[in-house]
């Protein structure tokens, strides 16, 4: 990961709202060897994640030029026909 962007990921977890301390999660016996390897090579099978991307998105998102009445009429079509409606 280069310094860009490390930078990228401070400042866009900087940006987030802060909700308080998350609930720890319940226990959860830790995986044996076999099933941490398996877990790191799915990790790294995973693509890298665009921060510009994301930022971009989100910059969409929040000035409403991703939800156009097409996108809703498609999603609510999707919808209706996947209920069976």
């Amino acid at each position: 990961m280069s310094n860009e962007e490390r930078e990228l990921m401070r400042q866009d977890l900087e940006s987030q709202p802060s909700v308080g301390e998350p609930a720890p999660p319940p226990f959860v016996e830790a995986p044996d060897e076999a099933e941490a390897m398996r877990l790191l090579e799915k990790i790294s099978r995973m693509p890298d994640i665009r921060f510009e991307k994301v930022q971009e998105m989100r910059a969409l998102i929040a000035s409403g030029q991703l939800e156009t009445p097409e996108r809703v009429d498609g999603t609510v079509r999707r919808l209706i026909e996947e209920l069976g409606l």
